[in-house]
């Protein structure tokens, strides 16, 4: 396996603008950086849990990806939809912004259905892991790699939101738009 290859595809795949990372920056936008932390925190957890589940499942599984992914793909394009219509929609402004706030389980859960973390995950274990690796102790540590490095995007995204959260608040009509295309562009991707 080429090193460089697996970090390549890690770190441009985690860096690149998902579901996950658009979500994480728009409740840091919201709450800030630590107020946004019990959601972001849930996806985090969402995002370990759903590598560990992805590297069983490939291992297990490896002949059968090709048969799930397309359920995989429309759930998850569904689910997208779904999150862009609530964002886009103009948010009451006399709702408390306490019970605004997303919650550690609806981050978890967003993330365990994510499809791009889904099709990471699988792509990572059977392209750059699974054909070089067989010994657990180096899927372990590669799988375990992918984490860290994805969890050090989805946080530089939450901080994005939060450092400008006063200029996405001064124009949060353009932000909610534009998070929202993103999100519909995410859930057209998954089929490209």
């Amino acid at each position: 396996m080429s090193t460089i290859a697996f970090l390549s595809y890690v770190i441009m795949t985690s860096i690149t603008p998902g579901p996950s990372n658009i979500l994480m920056m728009n409740e840091a936008q919201r709450f800030g950086f630590i107020g946004s932390w019990r959601f972001n925190s849930g996806i985090l957890a969402g995002f370990s849990v759903l590598g560990i589940l992805s590297g069983i499942f490939t291992i297990s599984l490896y002949n059968w990806i090709p048969v799930v992914e397309p359920y995989f793909k429309l759930a998850g394009a569904c689910y997208l939809i779904y999150l862009a219509w609530q964002i886009g929609l103009p948010k009451n402004k006399k709702q408390n912004a306490a019970e605004a706030r997303s919650s550690f389980v609806s981050g978890f859960i967003f993330q365990l259905i994510n499809v791009k973390s889904i099709l990471f995950f699988l792509t990572v274990m059977s392209a750059f892991i699974l054909p070089f690796h067989h010994s657990m102790k180096w899927i372990i540590f590669y799988l375990a790699l992918a984490i860290v490095l994805g969890w050090l995007a989805l946080l530089l995204w939450s901080g994005f939101g939060s450092v400008f959260k006063k200029l996405f608040a001064k124009h949060d009509r353009v932000f909610r738009v534009v998070m929202c295309l993103l999100l519909v562009y995410s859930a057209v991707s998954i089929f490209l």
